[in-house]
């Protein structure tokens, strides 16, 4: 975890001059806190499945939702909870936009559209709460070893359509 949250706050570094502060803003949403919190009277979050960043660029309407995952054997852990949100038919408030990666050295770097991450999310009939699924069937957007390259296409890739 402690992987991932430092890729994600490295990620919104390239991306917070882009971002409406004047909208919502969830960074690396605790899950336990969001559990508990969600949908409560006066909460912000309406659903305790968030992904790891979720605003809005200056200028533009609709949220972006970025999930961020540690790559390791060519895999990545997904919490029961998220594959159900965000599958097809999922009823998740905040399904993502987009999925990233890295490995553990923070050196190299993957993007998926979530159209691409669903079909994989839809195949699993796992019912384990943490679950692992590979990729290597599904070829990333982007792969790069720069994280402003990441930033740049994402930012570029923003307006398509999920």
């Amino acid at each position: 975890m402690k992987q991932e949250n430092r890729f994600v706050a490295q990620l919104f570094h390239f991306l917070a001059p882009f971002v409406d502060m004047s909208k919502d803003l969830f960074i690396c949403v605790d899950g336990g806190a969001a559990k508990h919190h969600a949908g409560q009277d006066g909460a912000a979050l309406l659903d305790p499945n968030v992904p790891d960043l979720w605003f809005s660029l200056v200028g533009k309407e609709v949220p972006i939702g970025i999930e961020a995952k540690v790559v390791e054997d060519n895999s990545i852990s997904v919490r029961r909870g998220q594959l159900q949100a965000w599958k097809t038919g999922g009823g998740g408030a905040y399904q993502p936009k987009f999925w990233v990666a890295t490995n553990r050295e923070l050196s190299e770097f993957y993007c998926w559209h979530h159209v691409d991450i669903r079909r994989r999310l839809d195949d699993s009939k796992s019912g384990v709460d943490n679950i692992k699924l590979s990729l290597s069937k599904y070829a990333p957007a982007h792969r790069g070893c720069n994280l402003a390259e990441l930033a740049l296409f994402i930012l570029t890739n923003a307006s398509a359509s999920t």
